[in-house]
């Protein structure tokens, strides 16, 4: 008798514990405007028939912010997207120590960032997770193509209309290049291809590089932390770590 009563109890918390993570009212969102979700929370965007509801975290092997380690470490989270009546799982990875990630659904480009950041010694509940979102339409480009990099887990993009880079970079991709480093002029202000950062790249001044004997290697967070020295005195961004993650045609 004790042990079925033990159970019901279990069970009970269980369900009460659960019923409340999903009876949370829906966040009522806009685009190009952040917003937060906690587990098990959802948010509706206004005008376009899209959902996100943030499902769980995976895993979180971030290295703590106060601790050292060989690893930077992840964390991993499910949402569930919904847009014209069909719903899709995805996995939002994030490296520790980075800036917001983003990430593509269908014409939507999605900013996210998983807060709170580890400390050492400090367990974080499931309660206590927040996923900051920026959903955004991804832009209408045309003459060329939008290649994303990545540059020690910090992600920024180029669009590229120079026919010679173009094929650079598709060599790259389909690894007959040693070419890696993408040389580039900055300019200043926001584009949506290029969020969140506040400058981009000169769509004609762009070349592929295996080195450069120019003094623009560094981060995205390094550029905009610092953006009028770079924009006036280093005038190029070419960062050695660059990574090419993907490519998109819109020739």
């Amino acid at each position: 008798m004790r042990s079925t009563v033990v159970w019901l109890s279990i069970t009970v918390t269980m369900f009460i514990a659960l019923a409340g993570c999903a009876g949370q009212p829906a966040v009522q969102a806009e685009l190009e405007k952040e917003f937060t979700l906690a587990v098990g929370q959802s948010a509706v965007v206004a005008g376009d028939d899209l959902s996100i509801k943030f499902v769980e975290v995976i895993s979180d092997s971030r290295c703590p912010d106060d601790a050292i380690c060989i690893w930077l470490g992840e964390v991993s989270c499910l949402i569930d997207v919904t847009h014209n009546g069909a719903t899709q799982s995805k996995v939002l990875t994030q490296p520790g120590l980075s800036a917001p990630v983003t990430t593509d659904y269908g014409r939507f480009d999605i900013l996210f960032d998983v807060q709170p950041y580890p400390e050492a010694g400090k367990e974080i509940k499931s309660s206590e997770y927040r996923l900051h979102l920026t959903v955004s339409r991804q832009p209408v480009l045309s003459g060329g193509i939008l290649a994303t990099f990545d540059v020690v887990g910090e992600q920024y993009r180029i669009f590229i209309t120079n026919e010679e880079t173009i094929e650079q970079v598709f060599a790259l991709q389909r690894g007959e290049s040693q070419a890696n480093i993408p040389s580039g002029g900055l300019v200043a202000g926001q584009v949506a291809y290029n969020r969140p950062w506040s400058w981009h790249i000169d769509p004609e001044d762009i070349h592929m590089a295996e080195m450069t004997i120019e003094l623009c290697d560094g981060t995205p967070s390094l550029v905009e932390a610092d953006l009028d020295y770079w924009l006036n005195t280093v005038h190029r961004f070419c960062p050695w770590g660059a990574k090419l993650i993907d490519v998109q045609d819109y020739r």
